[in-house]
């Protein structure tokens, strides 16, 4: 019975010093290299704050003009501001840049172009435009996230 205990730790005890076969390796090497350029891709995009306040009256536009955030001010109904951002891509691969926005004023902003190739040595304006409805709620803040992400793309 003892030899029986003895055999079956001694099997568990191989079975943990076992090396990994050549398939787990390059398994594990590709799972390494897309946890990489995924950490990457996140930490190398660029990320701003977004914000625009409704505010009573026609046409009117309070304008807070800001490099840190995209910030649109007080927007009355019905009335719109844009902002614009420059990409630049100063390295010798194309770059995919994919626009993200998260929060309560993602529904009233558009993005053009949202989705492109950005090629080496070059730059493209991203304009943010912001739409204040009829139905917006008079001094609310609409407030959230814009994320820009820049793939490489080497193959194309």
């Amino acid at each position: 019975m003892d030899e029986e205990i003895k055999k079956e730790e001694s099997d568990a005890e191989h079975k943990k010093t076992e090396k990994l076969t050549f398939m787990e390796k390059v398994f594990a090497c590709f799972s390494l290299f897309v946890f990489l350029f995924i950490f990457y891709v996140t930490l190398d995009a660029n990320k701003y704050e977004a914000q625009v306040r409704a505010m009573e009256g026609e046409g009117r536009v309070g304008v807070n003009p800001t490099s840190e955030r995209l910030d649109f001010g007080d927007l009355s109904r019905g009335t719109a501001a844009v902002r614009t951002v420059t990409v630049t891509n100063d390295t010798f691969i194309p770059f995919f840049v994919s626009v993200v926005r998260v929060g309560a004023i993602s529904n009233l902003m558009d993005v053009e172009p949202n989705n492109f190739i950005l090629r080496k040595d070059t730059e493209e304006r991203i304009e943010f435009t912001t739409y204040m409805p009829a139905s917006a709620e008079v001094d609310h803040m609409y407030t959230g996230r814009v994320f820009v992400f820049k793939i490489p793309v080497p193959f194309l």
